[in-house]
């Protein structure tokens, strides 16, 4: 009995550490943001960059941190070394499959199947949360990303 109150109780504690957010010690809010993209070819696709800049007192080496992804809009995407204390990443929105046929007419292009993955937060409006390693343990933080508006010009 009392072995089996114990195994219950460490299975407890296993999952609900599984997805623990951090305080936010390294990256900066007031600099991180997202900007909204659209293609300019039809069907081309639209969805959001983000950029991720760190504290500028942080040295990913000596803390042995890896940054990994970040959760955004109900999606993820891969953070990417840009430049340094900047990571970006890209979020794809759904894009209209139709094609255009020859003689006019619209159809669905149904083989082309976008890959989901429910997200283990919830987020929302500009929350996101990062994903990192530290010692190769996933940690993550939930920041509040801020929108930049891009200047548009017709093509």
């Amino acid at each position: 009995m009392v072995v089996l109150r114990a195994f219950c109780f460490i299975m407890i504690l296993g999952c609900a550490s599984k997805f623990n957010l951090e305080s936010n010690t390294f990256i900066n809010t007031t600099e991180s943001y997202y900007s909204l993209w659209n293609s300019p070819i039809r069907g081309g696709g639209s969805g959001y960059s983000v950029y991720v800049v760190l504290d500028e007192n942080l040295d990913l080496n000596s803390k042995q941190i890896e940054l990994q992804g970040i959760y955004f809009k109900e999606k993820y995407s891969a953070l990417k070394y840009q430049k340094p204390r900047l990571y970006q990443g890209f979020i794809k929105n759904k894009t209209n499959h139709n094609l255009l046929e020859s003689d006019g007419g619209l159809r669905n292009q149904s083989d082309q199947k976008e890959e989901t993955k429910d997200i283990p937060f919830k987020l929302v409006g500009q929350e996101a949360v990062i994903v990192y390693k530290v010692k190769n343990a996933l940690k993550y933080v939930k920041i509040k990303l801020r929108e930049k508006k891009t200047l548009e010009t017709p093509m």
